[in-house]
């Protein structure tokens, strides 16, 4: 049984040849659906690299794990981006008949970079930030923001800079998981960040109750 595969055809190179049409139209599916500026042009980037990888051959999960592995001289984040983008392409040919659900599973099966770095201050134990998260009053106005603010601190470890100017337009549905996308940190640096479903949670509470629709999350009650 042959593997799994999308036919791709490069758009680089001296004599570039023409992507196929359907592919082409893929592409522009993706960047359509995501918000943010910056994650398009990552998102094209994303792909056009791997077009040009691809060089002509199709799109396997063998030429997935090589193209994975040739960005290894990358940041994780900068690769992990990149497969993301890759994983939407494949969603969106799943989705016009292009690949089966299980085909298509195998393909954005390909894992993620690890992301390793050394435990630097002092971090709270799990009983610690449960009893951090249990100080606001929740029934108050007040007390919904303060958990929200802990709560993506503590859940998913934003700097006071990057939650004060976190937007209700940043937190996003990818891949069927929620993630503060496109966030600039320290240094200038774009990383995507996980959140967990009860900080979703407590977001959705206090935007809600706030009756906030866009703009910045974080304001005075």
């Amino acid at each position: 049984m042959s593997e799994t595969a999308i036919a791709i055809l490069p758009s680089g190179g001296a004599a570039p040849q023409p992507v196929d049409p359907r592919l082409l139209e893929l592409k522009q599916m993706v960047l359509a659906a995501v918000v943010s500026e910056n994650s398009k042009r990552n998102y094209a980037k994303a792909l056009d690299d791997l077009f040009v990888f691809a060089a002509g051959r199709p799109l396997t999960r063998t030429l997935l794990t090589e193209w994975r592995a040739a960005m290894a001289k990358l940041a994780p984040s900068t690769a992990n981006v990149r497969l993301s983008a890759m994983r939407k392409l494949v969603t969106e040919a799943r989705r016009n008949g292009m690949l089966g659900a299980e085909e298509a599973a195998n393909l954005t099966d390909v894992p993620n970079i690890k992301q390793q770095g050394t435990r630097l201050g002092n971090w709270l134990t799990r009983d610690q930030a449960k009893a951090l998260l249990a100080v606001p009053d929740r029934q108050k106005l007040k007390g919904k923001r303060d958990y929200a603010i802990l709560a993506l601190l503590v859940g998913c470890g934003l700097r006071r800079r990057e939650l004060a100017g976190l937007a209700v337009e940043d937190i996003q549905l990818r891949e069927n998981r929620w993630v503060i996308a496109d966030l600039c940190g320290k240094g200038g640096r774009i990383r995507t960040v996980a959140v967990p479903v009860w900080v979703k949670q407590g977001i959705h509470a206090w935007v809600t109750a706030a009756r906030i629709e866009e703009g910045r999350i974080f304001r005075p009650p």
